[in-house]
């Protein structure tokens, strides 16, 4: 199995191709680097972390909460998914709505989230970054939370996925994950199950 992510960038759709002529993000990744699906999707606008493997039940295990493997889905804990938000509007950390975002929302067929977490970051001249903490992956969810509480979204990316981080990754690159990320990413979606044998991805073309 392989495994990398992508920094994506925004204006880009998780796709293989698009019909409308947009990019999407496989027109970033290096013509060396394994052909792989991506894991879950991250909206047109939105940037940051998304995951490329081969490893089906690993993105089963990471997108479906009902799914672990060998252990009992109700001892396992939901999969963190953190967004760093930049909003048009000046607030305080001590804003009552940011504390709005917390609360659940309610989707269509009678659905409702779990609670999220949210913080301040940094204010900006004219915006503030504030993070996310969301464990579902309901369309547009972040954005959602942002419109109920009135904050127009200058910019989205996805910083972190369970204990996969982005870290200092550049716009547009890839990178392969490391043996110990994909241990990590086994023990909170998989726990119980043995891991497949992981075959490397090589950091640059060979003669």
């Amino acid at each position: 199995m392989q495994y990398f992510m992508l920094n994506k960038p925004p204006k880009t759709i998780c796709a293989r191709r698009d019909f409308a002529d947009r990019s999407t993000v496989y027109d970033h990744i290096p013509g060396w680097y394994p052909d792989l699906p991506h894991v879950g999707r991250l909206d047109w606008a939105t940037e940051g972390l998304l995951l490329f493997t081969d490893d089906g039940r690993l993105a089963q295990g990471l997108l479906n909460p009902t799914y672990k493997g060998s252990a009992d889905a109700a001892s396992v804990a939901p999969i963190e998914k953190v967004y760093r938000v930049k909003v048009r509007d000046r607030l305080d950390p001590d804003e009552p709505r940011i504390r709005r975002m917390e609360l659940p929302l309610s989707y269509p067929g009678g659905i409702e989230t779990r609670p999220a977490r949210v913080r301040f970051l940094e204010l900006r001249t004219r915006a503030t970054w504030i993070e996310v903490t969301i464990t579902e992956g309901r369309n547009h969810q972040v954005r959602h939370l942002c419109a109920r509480s009135g904050f127009p979204v200058l910019k989205l990316r996805r910083v972190r996925l369970g204990p996969l981080e982005l870290g200092d990754l550049t716009m547009r690159w890839c990178r392969p994950l490391t043996d110990e990320e994909v241990a990590a990413l086994y023990a909170v979606a998989l726990p119980e199950d043995p891991r497949p044998p992981m075959e490397p991805i090589p950091s640059k073309p060979t003669m």
